[in-house]
Order: C-alpha cells, then sequence, then structure tokens
C-alpha cells in the first residue's frame, strides 16, 4: 500500500496557488484500482458490479500485471480533461513510439530492471494501448450517470475550498483531506516515496489541483501537476449520500462549509469554554469522537484545551475568533 513517507516543500500558503477542477478521469483510473482488486477504494458494491459487468474479461489480466509493479504513466490514463470520449480517443491515437519511451522512463525511476508485462509493453505498445482504451470507454459508460449525479457536489467542494483561500484557511482544509496516499502539514507535502521519484522533484511546490473524486469513500491519488505542482485526489466530503442517490444536503454557512457541522459546532460553542464532556453531549457523540474533532482544531490552532483542576476546558485562538467573525 501506498504510504505518504516521502517530503515535499510547498510554497508558503499566502503564495501558493491551489484550484480545484473536476474531471472524471481519475475516477477511472481507481475504479480500475478497485476492478482489479489493487486497493480498498471505498467503491459501492453495486458500482463495483457495473464496473465488472461492462470491461471485457479478456483484458483484465493484461492490465493486472502492469499496474502491480510501478503504477501507471500518464499515456495509459485518460487524465487530460472533462471530456472522457475526446481523452479515449488521444490515448488511442497517440504515437506508440512516445509510449514506448514514456514507459522505458517510467520503469527506470524504480533502478529495476522492467518485469516481463512491462518489456512487452515497451517492445509491442499497440495491443496495451487498445486494451487500455477498451477498458477505460467501458468503465465510463458503467460510470456516466454516477459523475453526473455528484456534480453538485462537487461544485460544493469548489465553493469550500474557495471559501478557504478567501479566508487565510487553506492551512486548515488541506490538513483536514489527509489520507493513507498523501497528507499536507504546514508547508510540507508527505506522500509516496515513488511520486517524488517519477516526478523528479527539485524544488518547492508553488501549484497544487485539488480534484474532489466521486467513485469510492477510500478513493485517493497524487500524480504530477507539471515541474512545479501535484495533482491532489481525495473523495468529496458527503460523498456517501450522493452514491446513494439522495440529493446533497443543503450547504449551510461559510464556517459549517469551510469544517464541517461537527467542528463548526464545536469552534461556536468554544466562546463559553467549554469542557470535553459538554462537546460531546452537544454534539451527541462518544467522548472519543469529541477528542479527535478538537485535536484537530487545535492542531490548525483555532483553539486550545487548558485544564482547570480536574477538567479540561476549551478556549478559542484569535485565530478561531476571526473565523467566527466570517459573514453568513
Amino acid at each position: 500500500m501506498l504510504q505518504p513517507s516521502a517530503a515535499v516543500a510547498l510554497a508558503p500558503h499566502d503564495s501558493l496557488r491551489v484550484s480545484v477542477v473536476h474531471h472524471p478521469g481519475t475516477a477511472l483510473f481507481c475504479l480500475l484500482l478497485d476492478l482489479l482488486g489493487m486497493s480498498g477504494q471505498g467503491v459501492p458494491s453495486a458500482l463495483r458490479a457495473a464496473v465488472r459487468s461492462a470491461v471485457p474479461a479478456g483484458d483484465i489480466g493484461r492490465l493486472e500485471t502492469l499496474l502491480r509493479p510501478y503504477g501507471l504513466p500518464e499515456c495509459l490514463v485518460p487524465l487530460a480533461g472533462p471530456d472522457v470520449p475526446s481523452g479515449l480517443e488521444q490515448l488511442r491515437e497517440q504515437d506508440l513510439a512516445e509510449v514506448s519511451e514514456q514507459a522505458l522512463r517510467w520503469t527506470g525511476t524504480t533502478h529495476r530492471a522492467p518485469t516481463a508485462p512491462w518489456s512487452r509493453l515497451i517492445d509491442r505498445p499497440a495491443p496495451y494501448v487498445a486494451a487500455f482504451a477498451r477498458v477505460f470507454s467501458a468503465i465510463w459508460s458503467a460510470y456516466t450517470a454516477v459523475w453526473q449525479r455528484a456534480q453538485p457536489l462537487l461544485w460544493r467542494e469548489t465553493e469550500r475550498i474557495g471559501t478557504a483561500a478567501v479566508t487565510g484557511s487553506l492551512d486548515v482544509v488541506l490538513a483536514a483531506l489527509a489520507n493513507p496516499c498523501w497528507r499536507v502539514s504546514g508547508d510540507t507535502l508527505y506522500c509516496p516515496p515513488l511520486h517524488t521519484a517519477q516526478a523528479r522533484v527539485r524544488q518547492p511546490y508553488r501549484r497544487l489541483v485539488l480534484t474532489p473524486l466521486a467513485c469510492g469513500s477510500d478513493t485517493h491519488a497524487i500524480s504530477p501537476g507539471g515541474p512545479d505542482g501535484a495533482t491532489l485526489a481525495y473523495p468529496a466530503p458527503g460523498l456517501a449520500l450522493a452514491l446513494a442517490g439522495a440529493p446533497p444536503r443543503p450547504a449551510g454557512d461559510p464556517l459549517t462549509v469551510l469544517l464541517g457541522h461537527a467542528r463548526a459546532t464545536i469552534l461556536r460553542l468554544t466562546v463559553l469554554t467549554p469542557t470535553m464532556a459538554e462537546i460531546a453531549t452537544a454534539l451527541s457523540c462518544s467522548s472519543g469522537t469529541a477528542t479527535y474533532h478538537c485535536a484537530f482544531l487545535e492542531s490548525a490552532g483555532l483553539l486550545t484545551r487548558r485544564r482547570r483542576g480536574r477538567q479540561v476546558r476549551l478556549h478559542l485562538t484569535l485565530r478561531g475568533e476571526a473565523l467566527l467573525d466570517l459573514p453568513a
């Protein structure tokens, strides 16, 4: 499993360029990983079954032998933009010599000789390119309705990132997106060592492209975003409801959009310097859940926990007070 153990410096948050893009290419790749049983993607059983029934069975084994050692270079994944049919056409019609060259460079980052399947891909890329095009086309046909249904959710996430940017709270949102593949802490991006090797990271990243996904609760990915950045994919907040076919909940006020209902409630209650037990009661949750949310808000510099005798009470920081002043 990927582990975010390599560190990449980021530009300071006041100069870091963060954008949000919606395109389904990364979701198609994550659904392919789920189809091949690579790792838990949290894909709902109904969507998994639809994908499995749509994909040509003869192509699955061929692709699985490629994925396990190295992942995939961009020439084999239609990630270019929101128009999947055009991306698939580009995948089919690309220069096969360039595919061979890119695959050779890709395997070279591991400092090991290519495996037999990768050697076959490098020598004769045409059958593999055709297989990838067929598989991604089939996955897209099974996934299109889910993608269309998730659009309101994806636009809400774009609004949330925008709110964070204009309120100087990008670090809070980025920290909350931490997952087994990548995480952001302060001015550092932690990611799998394979990413830093294949992306040839030489300088601090000045740009992050966030890609909210709508295909599974545990779908995460990182890919190069040019020489000075990375593309970070993660499940869109509220995804479970969208995958079940339910309409998204009302967005709420800016603080709730930014932090989520539970953490926004805690921050508002902290004006009263409550105890942890009082927070748990107000949220109707366990003490462990309350502690988890409070620890995050504390690490984000929004509140502090201070002991008074036998009790631990919460206090707002100046930064927390500033967030409470967000206009409704």
